[in-house]
């Protein structure tokens, strides 16, 4: 989900100097991937953020300001882009913030195909030993 830590730069930027989603500009170049991999202790090239950037585009997150320069030069975030990277960052939060026994709860759920196959294999050897155990 690396739009997502694109929008998280702006939006932390914007935050930290105190502007607006109108007044920042910014460039999918070497510079952000480099800020980007320190921030969240990644390893992402420039690329994959350019492949993030254009997920963003398509969602309307990220649109360009200017004609000059290329497809990902002169890009501000958008209040859309803005609600989609808080959204993102609410839902992390409540997540982390969950109960031990919410967190296993939505683990058995998330791996709930993992857990049928163990307990068709254990009814099985179950029956195998009930047939073959006699003997």
């Amino acid at each position: 989900m690396s739009e997502f830590k694109i929008l998280n730069n702006i939006l932390d930027y914007m935050e930290s100097k105190g502007l607006t989603y109108k007044s920042v500009v910014v460039t999918i170049d070497e510079e952000l991937v480099e800020e980007v991999n320190t921030i969240n202790k990644s390893s992402h090239t420039l690329e994959e953020l350019q492949k993030a950037a254009d997920k963003c585009f398509a969602h309307e997150w990220l649109k360009r300001r200017g004609e000059g320069g290329d497809k990902y030069t002169h890009l501000y975030i958008t209040p859309k882009g803005i609600g989609a990277a808080r959204s993102k960052q609410r839902s992390e939060e409540l997540k982390k913030s969950r109960s031990f026994l919410k967190k296993t709860s939505d683990y058995i759920e998330e791996h709930k195909g993992l857990f049928i196959v163990f307990g068709f294999l254990l009814t099985l050897a179950t029956f195998a030993l009930k047939i073959f155990g006699d003997k």
